[in-house]
């Protein structure tokens, strides 16, 4: 009896298969995640994703399930954009029909950019111009919305082999996890991947995030492969099993190898027992078997007909015989091996002059046939090189770059645009062919590395790009600038001597390009310079782009100047007016939302929130529409949610928050998580916060490593978290002191002196709530009290100032009255609602204590209880928390009066019951005065009349009356 090709139950992987439906069952629940599983060719991943994918869709009573499998395709190094993608996307349409896919879809833009992957999606007439969005983005999207109400089930097979776009949009998926019922199940072979490999650090990354599970499918035990072979041949005699299980190394296809060997004897090498199944086929079989793993994994029937020089009735014959012989299965409309190690080596097993001839034909009959298949169009090059056609490869390099550009799969393009740098010189009449020239090759993929993200790739191309370009003054001065740029974001250095030389090559010419690139060089100046030097920059880059009549550099250089007017001059009105300008000009989606955040910021530095969350919401609606929510939304909502978090406006504020949260990349969410984290501190949520900033320590770290500026900003948060008032509980000393030595850095300008006014300003109110409840003789006091003189008296920086110096006042020796006049002001300011809300919240409660210790307990009891009942709902919990313990100190509120009954108690009024309680507690007249909100001599006077309503001679037999009157 023939040996089963394979086991009817899978042997083993127990505690695989477990670790992947405790994702389904995670998936199923709303909590989305990710598995990677690993392990070495031949190990049975496949296997093991398909008994995990019969499990899940034999569950019932849940959600519906819809699952999509995208198989990575070995094309080469760069290999076809998104091409997996391209399968999942099919199955996913098959799987919930056209309506829904657009329904979830959403905007036209998002529709746009599926329509190229996915035929039929696009309606037919279009109501709306609006450009199509980035295809990354758009699966996102996708995806999100169809797991609301189904279990989404993505399987991304061999990434060994996954192209750079597919490998970006994996780590963006598995980091953010933007879906609610979703799954992600990605296998790779361990074997294939060594330190150079670009999916190396795709998964160093994956590694590091939390949500991503790691499934290692090791080598079976010689008692599993006992077991395998039992169900593959039950009739193999037993003496032979130990003999497969050495041999096999317990790689179950190899087992499958032996096995179906039978009694025929060993192969010497691994290779000849891969190989077994292929050499016993015929001539004409194998040939057709060479010519198939020329093709790929997967070859449909039309190729490999075109492509083999079989007739049809000969290569149906050879096909068959291949199938048998469980080489080749057949698949969809063509064939697959059966196993990768198959088809490697009957690959290797070609004659060359063999090899060049089949990928020839290849070429060209995808050529001929197939060229505008984004599948393909990678393909058709990786065959010419293949075939050392140089020239023909070059050509169908630059068709594939062509449609990698045209469908936004960035990543692959930039990585096309090099290899055609590569063959540049090996290929005659370069530039005609490719209709462009090799330094601005050079100069689009320095553009394109810097679009996403990769400085240190950037700088390189850029340098490459110089060392070509010696007499195209416009396109060098285009790589200058990128130099520049890549410098200053990857090494931290300002080499303006770049933009200078770069000023010498465009003086003089006086097309509208040049101008509008000489703008965008003037205003990269305008951002690294000061004073006077800056402000003709930023003049010169706004009137050169005028002149070009180019709305997206004219854009840029009025966000830098409201920019500068706003930080260097520290103007923040005069600072509206041009990037209002910016924010109403006709631009692209992205710059739309560029200079939107530089409006939503300002409008928040301006105190006007209500404007702010306005065109907050108006400019994150147009990136959703425009596909765009990952880049530019993200930003937007992070600023909308500053809006809305310093209005009190919490629940609206931490939804957009949480957002940005998901969508900011790893680099940039440092800035989102200190929003959140200090919002968790003023809501009394310090264990919230906590954890928070342990599960992303290590981006902080990182963050703050990188970025070295925003360490003031974080010391504002950590002195924020320490922050309390007089008359509540104190935080330790060496904390408090701690965190003010780090925000007093931030008052006086930060690391390098730079810091903008918004953040002084905010280190001041932190570093005076910390100096307020320390000691009245600390001479900060005073340093502070003249950096705030020293601020302007325009926009907000008044209110600030004024509420800055009465919270310093309440550390002095002023009297009740001065304090409560100076709170009075500070209150009035602070009421109409152009600063933080609990900063509003924050005066209230020291305007009562003033009034508390001048005795003016009605209103104070007014202004705690409102401060008790709002601030909660603001999101500033930790405030009210502070105006309940001031009143039940001061007696304000039942919980603070002293256990009576007694008749001791009863011949004392109220207060003077609280100071008795204070009196056996052993507090001295000072004490109880400052628990008390009332002077000492006041608290001496109630002392006096203590004892003697109640006969004692001292504090001591007041005490111990006090303590038998409580047992009594």
């Amino acid at each position: 009896m023939p040996a089963l090709a394979s086991t009817p139950r899978m042997v083993g992987r127990r505690a695989q298969l477990d670790t992947l439906l405790a994702a389904l069952d995670d998936g199923a629940s709303g909590r989305p995640g990710t598995v990677v599983v690993r392990g070495e060719a031949g190990i049975g991943k496949t296997r093991l994703v398909q008994e995990f994918l019969a499990a899940a869709t034999e569950r019932t009573g849940g959600l519906p399930v819809a699952v999509a499998i995208g198989q990575c395709v070995d094309l080469g190094p760069i290999g076809a954009p998104f091409g997996p993608i391209r399968r999942v996307l099919r199955d996913l349409h098959a799987a919930v029909g056209t309506e829904e896919l657009r329904t979830a879809a959403g905007s036209v833009a998002v529709i746009a950019s599926l329509a190229a992957l996915v035929p039929g999606i696009a309606a037919e007439h279009p109501d709306t111009d609006d450009p199509a969005g980035e295809f990354a983005e758009a699966i996102e999207v996708l995806l999100e919305q169809l797991s609301q109400e189904r279990h989404i089930i993505v399987v991304i097979e061999d990434l060994q082999w996954a192209d750079a776009s597919t490998m970006a949009l994996l780590k963006t998926l598995a980091s953010t996890l933007r879906g609610r019922h979703l799954t992600i199940v990605a296998t790779y072979r361990s074997d294939d991947i060594d330190r150079f490999h670009p999916l190396r650090p795709v998964l160093a990354e994956l590694d590091r995030t939390r949500s991503v599970v790691r499934v290692d499918v090791e080598r079976l035990s010689p008692e599993e492969v006992a077991e395998q072979v039992a169900q593959l041949a039950p009739d193999l005699d037993p003496r032979l099993i130990e003999d497969v299980a050495e041999r096999s190394g317990g790689i179950p296809f190899l087992v499958e190898e032996l096995v179906d060997l039978g009694d025929r004897g060993l192969p010497d090498t691994l290779r000849e027992l891969v190989l077994a199944r292929y050499a016993r086929l015929g001539d004409e079989a194998q040939q057709t078997v060479r010519t198939m793993a020329a093709g790929g994994m997967h070859v449909d029937h039309e190729v490999l007909a075109a492509v083999s020089p079989l007739d049809d009735r000969a290569l149906d014959l050879a096909v068959r015989e291949a199938i048998d012989a469980r080489v080749i299965l057949a698949d969809g409309a063509g064939y697959s091996f059966r196993h990768a190690l198959t088809r490697e080596a009957v690959e290797t097993d070609m004659l060359p002059s063999e090899r060049v001839r089949t990928h020839r034909r290849y070429a060209e009959v995808l050529r001929d046939g197939r060229a505008d298949s984004p599948d393909e169009a990678s393909a058709i090059a990786e065959h010419w090189l293949a075939a050392r056609d140089l020239p023909a490869a070059f050509d169908a390099t630059v068709a594939a770059l062509r449609q990698s550009r045209a469908r936004y799969s960035p990543v692959t393009s930039v990585k096309l645009a090099e290899r055609l740098t590569e063959l540049w010189d090996q290929v005659p009449d370069a530039a005609a062919r490719a209709g462009t020239t090799l330094p601005e090759l050079h100069l689009g993929a320095a553009e394109g590395w810097h679009d996403l993200g990769d400085s240190e790739r950037a700088l390189r191309s850029a340098n490459e790009g110089l060392a070509v370009c010696l007499d195209d003054a416009f396109t060098r001065a285009a790589l200058l600038r990128q130099r520049f740029v890549e410098i200053f974001n990857f090494e931290h250095r300002n080499q303006s001597d770049d933009l200078h030389a770069a000023i010498e090559l465009l003086d003089g010419l006086d097309d509208e390009r040049a101008l509008a690139l000489l703008s965008r060089v003037y205003t990269n100046l305008a951002i690294g310079d000061h004073g006077a030097s800056a402000q003709q920059y930023a003049q010169r880059a706004i009137a050169l782009a005028e002149e070009a009549g180019d709305d997206a550099a004219l854009g840029v250089a009025l966000t830098v100047e409201s920019w500068r007017i706003s930080d260097d001059e520290n103007d923040e009105p005069r600072a509206l007016a041009p990037i209002q300008r910016a924010a109403s000009l006709p631009l692209d989606p992205a710059l739309r939302s560029y200079a939107g955040t530089a409006l939503i910021d300002l409008l928040v530095q301006l105190g006007r929130f209500d404007e702010a969350v306005i065109v907050g919401e108006q400019r994150y609606a147009d990136a959703v529409r425009a596909g765009i929510e990952r880049g530019s939304g993200a930003s937007v909502a992070y600023s909308l949610a500053r809006a809305l978090f310093s209005m009190g406006r919490a629940d609206d504020a931490l939804r957009y928050a949480r957002r940005a949260r998901r969508l900011t990349s790893t680099t940039s969410r440092g800035s989102v998580v200190r929003l959140i984290a200090n919002h968790l501190s003023w809501n009394d949520q310090s264990a919230v916060r906590d954890e928070l900033l342990t599960a992303d320590a290590a981006m902080i770290d990182e963050s703050l490593r990188t970025h070295s500026k925003k360490r003031s900003s974080w010391m504002i948060e950590r002195a924020e978290a320490c922050a309390t008032i007089r008359g509540v509980t104190p935080v330790p000393a060496a904390e408090r002191e701690a965190a003010l030595a780090g925000v007093l850095e931030g008052v006086d300008g930060g690391v390098d002196g730079g810091a903008p006014p918004t953040l002084r300003r905010h280190a001041a109110v932190a570093a005076a709530l910390l100096l307020a409840v320390g000691d009245p003789g600390d001479d900060r006091r005073e340093r502070l009290v003249a950096v705030v003189d020293a601020w302007p008296d325009r926009g907000v920086a008044p209110v600030v100032a004024g509420f800055v110096r009465a919270l310093l006042a309440d550390a002095g020796s002023d009297s009740p009255a001065d304090r409560i006049e100076r709170w009075r002001g500070a209150v009035s300011q602070l009421e109409e609602g152009t600063t933080l809300v609990w900063h509003r919240h924050v005066a209230r409660c020291r305007l009562a204590a003033a009034l508390l210790e001048h005795g003016d307990r009605d209103e104070a009891a007014r202004l705690l209880g409102r401060v008790a009942a709002e601030a909660p709902g603001h999101g500033v919990a930790r405030v009210g928390r502070w105006a309940t313990e001031l009143a039940a100190h001061a007696g304000l509120g039942p919980d603070a009066e002293i256990p009576g009954g007694s008749d001791l108690a009863a011949t004392l009024t109220p207060r003077e019951r609280q100071v008795l309680e204070l009196i056996a507690e052993g507090l001295t007249n000072p004490q109880i005065g400052r628990r008390l909100f009332i002077s000492p001599k006041t608290a001496s006077v109630h002392v006096s009349a203590i004892l003697a309503k109640i006969g004692a001679s001292n504090r001591a037999e007041a005490a111990a009356l006090y303590t038998t009157s409580l047992s009594s």
